[in-house]
C-alpha cells in the first residue's frame, strides 16, 4: 500500500516535469519561429555572433519558463513537505505527542498521518518508560528503607556482643569478618539511597563558582598515597585558575568516585595520567590509565546502574553504581561524563563541563 502510493507521487512528479519540459519546448519553438520570421520579413541573415547570442538568450528564457512553471506546480506540495520537515524536526527535540495537520487525501497526506502514528507511539513508550523508571525508583527506595532496619539491628547487637564478652582469637577473627560485611552492606545501601535520590532528582545543587584546577590538585594530593600503596603511579597536568559553577561537595564526589576506579582497576605499574584543560567552551578534566581487554569491550555499559559482571568468573567486574551516580551528577550540572578506548588497552574517562557564554573560565 506504502510503496503504491509513493509510486503515485513518483507518477506525479514525473509528470509535472514533462508538462514543464512540453511547455518550455513551445515556448522554445515559438521564440526560435518569431526571431526567425522577423530577420525573413526584413530579408536579412544575422551575423554569427548575433545568432548565438539569440541562441542563448531564448535557451536561457526557456530554462526560465520551465523552472517557473514547476515551481508553481510543486509549490503546495513543496509547502506540505518544508511543513512535515519542520514538524518532525520538533519531534525529533522531544516534543512527543505533536501532531500534524493532515489536508487532502494524497501522498504526502498519508504520509502526515503516519507522522502522527509515530509521534502518538513514541510518547506512549516514553511515557510507558518513565513509568518503569519511577517504578524502580520505589523499588530502590522500599528496599533501601526495608534494609535499613535489618542492618541497624545486626549493628547494634554486633556492638553489644564486643561489649558483653571477651572473644577468643577465632571469635574475633569472625567477629571481625561479620563486621567487615556488616559495613559492606551499609555501604551499599547508602549508594543505593543515593542513587534513588539523583535519579528522582531529589538533589538539590548548590551551585557557585569553585576553581576547578585548586580541587584538583587537593585531591590528587590527599589520594596520592593510595594510589602509590597499590603500585600505582599518578601524574597530573593541571591548567590553572579554572573556575565553573559547580555543587562543590558533588563535584568532589564524582571525581573521588573516577579516582577510587582507576585505583581499584587500572593495570599496577602502569602510568595514570589526570589531565584538566580548557578547550573552547568546556572544561575537560580527564584521567587516562591501563586497563584489561575485557574492560575494554564492556566500555558501552561501564555507566549502567545494573550491570555487573562476576569477577569469580574471571571477568573484569563492573564499575557499579559509583560510576552511575558519577554520571547522574554530571547530568545535574549540565555536564557529560563518558569513557572511551585509547591505544594500547588504554581507556580516558573525561568529564565535561560547559562554560556560558561571556563567561571566563579563569575569571574569578
Amino acid at each position: 500500500m506504502r510503496q503504491r502510493q509513493w509510486d503515485r507521487l513518483l507518477v506525479k512528479l514525473i509528470g509535472i516535469i514533462l508538462v514543464n519540459a512540453l511547455i518550455a519546448t513551445i515556448a522554445f519553438l515559438i521564440m526560435g519561429y518569431s526571431i526567425s520570421m522577423y530577420y525573413i520579413r526584413n530579408g536579412t541573415t544575422p551575423e554569427p555572433l548575433t545568432s548565438n547570442l539569440a541562441f542563448l538568450t531564448v535557451t536561457f528564457i526557456t530554462i526560465f519558463i520551465f523552472i517557473i512553471g514547476f515551481s508553481l506546480m510543486m509549490r503546495k506540495t513543496l509547502r506540505k513537505i518544508t511543513y512535515l520537515s519542520s514538524e518532525i524536526e520538533q519531534i525529533a527535540s522531544g516534543d512527543l505527542g505533536r501532531t500534524v495537520e493532515v489536508e487532502g487525501r494524497d501522498e504526502l497526506a498519508s504520509l502526515g498521518q503516519s507522522v502522527n502514528w509515530m509521534s502518538q507511539q513514541l510518547q506512549h513508550l516514553f511515557e510507558k518508560e518513565r513509568a518503569h523508571e519511577e517504578e524502580r525508583n520505589q523499588l530502590f527506595s522500599n528496599l533501601s528503607h526495608d534494609l535499613r532496619t535489618p542492618l541497624t539491628s545486626i549493628r547494634g547487637y554486633l556492638q553489644l556482643l564486643e561489649s558483653e564478652r571477651a572473644m577468643t582469637d577465632v571469635e574475633r577473627s569472625h567477629f571481625n569478618v561479620l563486621n567487615e560485611k556488616t559495613a559492606q552492606l551499609e555501604q551499599l545501601l547508602e549508594q543505593l539511597m543515593d542513587v534513588n535520590r539523583l535519579y528522582s532528582s531529589q538533589v538539590i545543587l548548590s551551585k557557585h563558582q569553585v576553581n576547578i584546577s585548586l580541587l584538583t590538585t587537593q585531591l590528587v594530593h590527599e589520594m596520592g598515597p593510595l594510589f602509590e600503596e597499590a603500585n600505582h603511579h599518578i601524574t597530573s597536568h593541571v591548567q590553572p585558575d579554572l573556575y565553573i559553577e559547580a555543587d562543590q561537595d558533588q563535584l568532589i564526589r564524582v571525581f573521588q568516585n573516577l579516582m577510587s576506579n582507576a585505583l581499584k582497576y587500572a593495570t599496577p605499574d602502569e602510568p595514570i595520567e589526570l589531565t584538566l584543560v580548557q578547550q573552547d567552551d568546556h572544561v575537560l578534566w580527564q584521567l587516562r590509565n591501563q586497563t584489561t581487554p575485557q574492560t575494554i569491550a564492556s566500555i558501552d555499559h561501564l555507566f549502567d546502574r545494573t550491570y555487573r559482571v562476576d569477577a569469580s568468573r574471571g571477568e573484569t567486574p563492573g564499575d557499579g553504581l559509583g560510576l552511575s551516580i558519577a554520571r547522574q551528577i554530571m547530568i545535574l550540572h549540565e555536564g557529560m561524563l563518558q569513557a572511551y578506548p585509547l591505544a594500547g588497552d588504554r581507556i580516558c574517562f573525561e568529564a565535561s563541563f560547559p562554560i556560558e557564554r561571556g563567561s571566563d573560565a579563569t575569571s574569578h
